[in-house]
């Protein structure tokens, strides 16, 4: 009986949050993020070694929404800069400077105002790398490409306006770059 009780009432809240997930319409959305990136690869072939460490985030993303009953599909690019991160040792120094423009399709999940979301599409990166041997030698380099990337995420919303929360994940050439980020969502209608 007490199973009965706990299913009723689990019933019941989702049956609140309806109107809620009624207010989510098709249409163009805008957003911004803030999080950190962590960039992991080796460079053992120049004498350096593994390269692991992390920087602040940001990234601004535009999309479109697919709104169907329970769930969603949208398509969103944006721009992405994955800060830049600095190994030391003594006064040598080495940093990662990486930025990146992105594609990608959606989809997911509507219960009420939460929504979970998959994505996978493709990043155009472009990397500088700077290597200081802290005796006034100063390599300088840069690579660029495009290559996989994919993420989940969760947002809450009421309205037009979401909270977002990601990660995701990118195979950039050689390296591992992973991303975590908090942002704001907007909706038109």
């Amino acid at each position: 009986m007490k199973t009965g009780k706990t299913t009723l009432r689990a019933l019941l809240v989702a049956l609140a949050f309806l109107p809620f997930s009624a207010m989510a319409d098709s249409g163009f959305y805008i957003g911004g993020s803030f999080g950190n990136a962590g960039i992991d690869t080796d460079f053992g072939g120049i004498g350096v070694g593994d390269f692991d460490e992390d920087d602040s985030a940001i990234k601004a993303f535009l999309g479109y929404r697919f709104d169907l009953p329970a769930v969603f599909l949208a398509v969103e690019g944006g721009y992405i800069d994955m800060g830049e991160p600095e190994a030391s040792a003594g006064a040598a120094s080495l940093s990662i400077d990486s930025t990146g423009i992105n594609l990608a399709g959606i989809a997911g999940l509507e219960a009420g105002p939460i929504e979970l979301f998959a994505k996978l599409g493709y990043l155009a990166w472009d990397t500088d790398i700077i290597l200081d041997d802290g005796l006034g030698n100063v390599l300088e380099g840069s690579d660029d490409g495009s290559d996989l990337g994919y993420g989940i995420g969760i947002a809450f919303g009421l309205g037009p306006v979401a909270v977002r929360g990601e990660y995701e994940v990118f195979d950039i050439d050689a390296a591992d770059v992973d991303m975590i980020t908090v942002g704001f969502s907007y909706l038109f209608d």
